[in-house]
């Protein structure tokens, strides 16, 4: 036996977290990337925009419900600690959460603003009042949200890390980890909304931008990995025994078939197959709908199976390495 006290509540926050994280640099990325003054890909930085404050917002939901006296969850901005993660990670997720729907805001037309204010009673005066034009500010509130999207990225994988008695955490790595999948679950979000947006439809430089850009961030985490399990084969007993949870133990399965192969090798290999001709031989850039959405589609399962498996195993390698139940 063994016992959980994060569960799959845990789990879905912090992917949310950082699918908002990927979102938002993508989006920022996007917007900042110029052809004669102006945005290559404003359609991608407008849906990132749009996309971007949801998840983070929706987790952190969640997380609160998680809490059990969920109406107290104010009592964590009472104070703030530099030593603890949890009183850093409220106002990270607080603030970025805010800047985020500043930047969605900033993306409304005029239209989209007329729309959303006329929900709202005439009389509430001061609120109608908010219904001005930011867009000037688009640049800005993305440079200010950009360390914040990768402050939030990485925080989810420190929160796991910063619990010492927890051998399948306790390294540096699984913060770097999680940052990348973060990035790369974004752009592999805002590829999948902007395919199956058929009223819009995605343009070949617009779907070679987000490939790209997820082809990278799928490498930089496979990067990640290989030193991780170097680093757990040559780090203490304890490291090694928690280890054992994917090298033979109850995770290692769904750790090398779902997410290795699946979440990360199938769809980097789909992804290289499709800018290998633009690239190397100078061709068209086509892209092909459904590769984009398969691969995108598993981008999102190993970003969540990533989570899952370091929620759960890594909770599991307190309790054996303790009793000494991995050999």
């Amino acid at each position: 036996m063994h016992e959980t006290n994060w569960g799959l509540l845990i789990v879905v926050y912090l992917f949310l977290g950082g699918l908002s994280a990927g979102l938002f640099f993508a989006s920022g990325l996007a917007n900042y990337l110029k052809v004669d003054d102006k945005p290559a890909y404003a359609r991608v930085a407008r849906m990132g925009a749009l996309l971007a404050p949801w998840p983070v917002a929706i987790g952190s939901g969640l997380l609160i419900l998680d809490l059990g006296n969920w109406y107290r969850f104010y009592k964590l901005f009472m104070h703030f600690r530099w030593e603890s993660p949890m009183s850093i990670g409220s106002w990270l997720l607080t603030i970025f959460t805010v800047v985020a729907f500043l930047y969605l805001y900033s993306w409304l037309s005029e239209d989209e603003r007329k729309w959303i204010f006329g929900k709202i009673p005439a009389s509430w005066k001061q609120v109608h009042r908010l219904n001005v034009d930011i867009s000037g500010w688009r640049e800005t509130l993305g440079m200010i949200g950009f360390p914040f999207s990768i402050g939030v990225g990485i925080y989810t994988g420190v929160l796991l890390g910063a619990v010492s008695s927890r051998p399948f955490w306790n390294t540096n790595l699984v913060a770097q980890m999680f940052l990348f999948s973060a990035l790369s679950s974004g752009a592999a979000a805002l590829l999948l909304a902007m395919v199956l947006d058929k009223k819009n439809p995605i343009e070949k430089h617009e779907t070679k931008f987000l490939v790209t850009l997820d082809v990278v961030f799928i490498s930089l985490e496979l990067f990640i990995i290989l030193p991780y399990l170097i680093h757990g084969e040559l780090s203490t007993q304890a490291v090694k025994e928690a280890l054992n949870l994917i090298l033979g133990g109850p995770f290692t399965f769904i750790f090398w078939g779902p997410f290795l192969i699946l979440g990360l090798l199938v769809p980097l290999g789909i992804e290289v197959y499709e800018l290998f001709p633009a690239i190397f031989k100078g061709r068209e850039f086509h892209g092909n709908r459904n590769l984009a959405l398969t691969a995108a589609g598993l981008v999102l399962m190993g970003g969540f199976l990533l989570r899952y498996i370091f929620v759960y195993a890594g909770q599991m390698s307190s309790f054996h390495s303790k009793m000494g139940l991995l050999q």
